[in-house]
């Protein structure tokens, strides 16, 4: 059994999020004893003890302990990362914005390092794993999104040029659910926009409960969490009735959430604040 396998049978078994399903436990330190803070950007689970954190500040990819917190292994990259995801083939892929490049890393136990990267033409942001051969990947200026080979050749593409319409700003992070429907949070526009794994729009979402989404993160098959940065709250977005819940704000803690991740087999969300951070916050159902 694969741990893709299993994760996606846990998500099957997710009860349906509501406010008050959240309680906060003890935050998770980023950084190693006397190291100054962090700039996090984006967030990927490894294994139920493991996550990937990408550090715009110092130009790292950092793997942590998500138990007990504390830094297991970092790399040094060439540029500034904002998102990161997990490959089927057991390494993570990396968005260097400023360098206009994918970063592609190993991951041997507890051991990071670098393997081969790809130029790209645009300034990337978010990028997720569209299947074994494919990559999907947000870029600003002008704005839009590309589906891609391993190797960097452009497929499929969609951008307000296409369209017709104004709907890319700056497009950030992007989320896929089982279902193959793809979501990216555009912090120019406030909007969620849902399309298919070919890039086709189907929807768009907007809330006044939402406020700069910039963290997205599928939860279930019809559940996804989305992070307003300037609203200081995490909604749940159910794509089918278009209802939009609030779930966490700032009785809670949160404040200016920024990057965010969902671990299956432990029902823990991290959550990344904007700004410089020692610490990740961490919520379990």
């Amino acid at each position: 059994m694969t741990l893709q396998f299993l994760f996606t049978t846990l998500l099957l078994f997710l009860p349906a999020l509501s406010p008050g399903c959240f309680s906060r436990q003890k935050d998770l330190a980023l950084t190693s004893s006397g190291e100054k803070a962090i700039g996090i950007r984006d967030i990927a689970v490894l294994s139920p003890s493991r996550i990937l954190v990408t550090d715009y500040t110092n130009k790292t990819l950092r793997l942590l302990d998500s138990v007990n917190g504390g830094v297991v292994s970092q790399v040094k990259l060439p540029g500034s990362p904002c998102g990161v995801c997990l490959l089927e083939d057991g390494r993570a892929v990396v968005a260097l914005y400023d360098m206009k490049q994918l970063q592609f890393c190993r991951i041997v136990g507890d051991s990071l390092s670098l393997d081969e990267s790809i130029q790209v033409n645009d300034s990337v942001w978010g990028v997720s794993a569209c299947g074994s051969s494919h990559l999907l990947v947000s870029y600003c200026s002008p704005g839009g999104v590309k589906k891609m080979t391993m190797d960097g050749r452009v497929i499929d593409e969609v951008d307000n040029q296409k369209t017709g319409k104004q709907l890319f700003q700056k497009p950030c992070n992007i989320a896929m659910l089982n279902s193959g429907d793809v979501f990216v949070s555009d912090v120019g526009t406030c909007t969620i926009i849902q399309m298919d794994r070919n890039l086709r729009i189907t929807k768009t979402f907007t809330s006044p409960m939402i406020k700069k989404p910039w963290g997205n993160v599928s939860v279930s098959t019809d559940q996804l969490l989305v992070a307003g940065r300037d609203s200081d709250s995490i909604i749940v977005l159910n794509p089918t009735s278009g209802l939009v819940t609030p779930l966490l704000g700032k009785t809670d803690g949160i404040q200016q959430p920024f990057a965010m991740a969902w671990c299956p087999a432990s029902k823990k969300l991290f959550v990344g604040r904007d700004g410089t951070e020692t610490t990740l916050s961490v919520f379990t159902v």
